[in-house]
């Protein structure tokens, strides 16, 4: 047999080393739309990033006014506590002093018949 007697296509191989120009054109625009579509995903990964960034800053801000009106509010409570222990001494030693002068409390004895 020879080679006239056969179809062209009967001697092709799995591989075909023949440039076929649409399937080139569709391989490029398959590559370019895999591009565009990788790109606006980074875009897209990279805004949401800088968004949970944002979100983080402004959370570690808020934390921190927290903590600031906290230790604001204990300095206040303490110094209340100091206030109203210091006015407990101070009613006390009225008290004991009330208790002292009292009628009949001894120093006075002019006075201890008066409070039977």
């Amino acid at each position: 047999m020879s080679s006239a007697q056969h179809p062209p296509d009967a001697r092709r191989t799995w591989f075909d080393g023949t440039i076929n120009i649409p399937t080139v054109i569709s391989v490029i625009g398959a590559a370019v739309c895999a591009t565009g579509f990788c790109v606006g995903l980074y875009n897209n990964v990279a805004e949401r990033v800088l968004i949970l960034e944002e979100r983080d800053r402004q959370q570690e801000v808020h934390f921190q006014n927290i903590e600031r009106d906290q230790a604001a509010l204990r300095s206040d409570v303490k110094d209340q506590l100091k206030g109203i222990s210091s006015d407990i001494k101070d009613t006390n030693l009225k008290l004991d002093q009330l208790l002292y002068n009292r009628a009949g409390a001894g120093q006075r004895p002019d006075t201890k018949g008066w409070t039977r």
